[in-house]
């Protein structure tokens, strides 16, 4: 599967719909990019991005594509400080907001199917607020932004009491913002299930450090095979 660029994107080849929806609060509107599941729809996926960038990031697109071509119904989704040309909240309440309501969008796709949410960076902190939902299953932390660059000693990463459902954690082994032994200090304290996946000579995108190698690959495995370990057979 090809990888789309960061500022492109496709809605008309029938398989990717634009859509709009309101934030669970019920205040103003958010909006997505939905990949129908091509198939059955086994399960929901809602997927979130970093800080800097939206819905329209690479790795944001190529995600959700592989998400809907292995059987879930997957929604990419623009918080809307970015629509707005603002920036997020101070402590991401308002995104939390925005991802809670794309829960509840894409639960009518899915009917009683389980219900996933993945964030990339930033997102991942958002996914570790909206975790509590209870239309969420798990969630699915992508180089989780555990320290601020390049400091481990600053402690107690503000959303992680709030982790409520089991979780996946992919980090890269070079990810300036989440030092591994660190990490597995705080995944210690989670009451919950987690797992967590390593991606080998890889920064905090998943961007290769050293031979040149794509990554996504990798990323996606550990995803997919998580996912399915959660999906009811029958």
């Amino acid at each position: 599967m090809k990888c789309g660029s960061a500022d492109s994107d496709s809605v008309d080849d029938g398989r990717e719909t634009e859509v709009r929806f309101s934030p669970a609060s019920g205040s103003g509107e958010v909006r997505g990019i939905l990949h129908p599941s091509r198939g059955p729809t086994l399960a929901g996926l809602a997927v979130t991005h970093g800080r800097s960038n939206d819905m329209r990031n690479a790795f944001v697109k190529r995600f959700t594509e592989a998400a809907a071509e292995t059987g879930l119904a997957a929604l990419r989704m623009n918080f809307r400080y970015v629509d707005e040309k603002g920036r997020a909240s101070k402590d991401l309440s308002r995104e939390e907001d925005d991802l809670r309501g794309a829960v509840r969008y894409l639960r009518k796709d899915v009917g009683n199917g389980p219900l996933f949410i993945a964030g990339k960076s930033m997102g991942a902190r958002v996914c570790a607020r909206a975790s509590s939902d209870p239309d969420v299953a798990g969630m699915i932390a992508l180089g989780y932004p555990l320290h601020p660059q390049f400091r481990p000693q600053v402690r107690n990463p503000p959303e992680w009491p709030l982790i409520a459902k089991p979780t996946l954690f992919v980090q890269g082994d070079q990810d300036p913002f989440c030092d591994l032994g660190r990490l597995r200090e705080e995944l210690s304290r989670l009451p919950g299930p987690h797992d967590l996946v390593v991606i080998r000579a890889a920064g905090h995108s998943f961007e290769p450090r050293g031979e040149k190698r794509d990554t996504f690959p990798e990323v996606w495995d550990a995803v997919l095979t998580w996912i399915e370990g959660r999906i009811p057979v029958g």
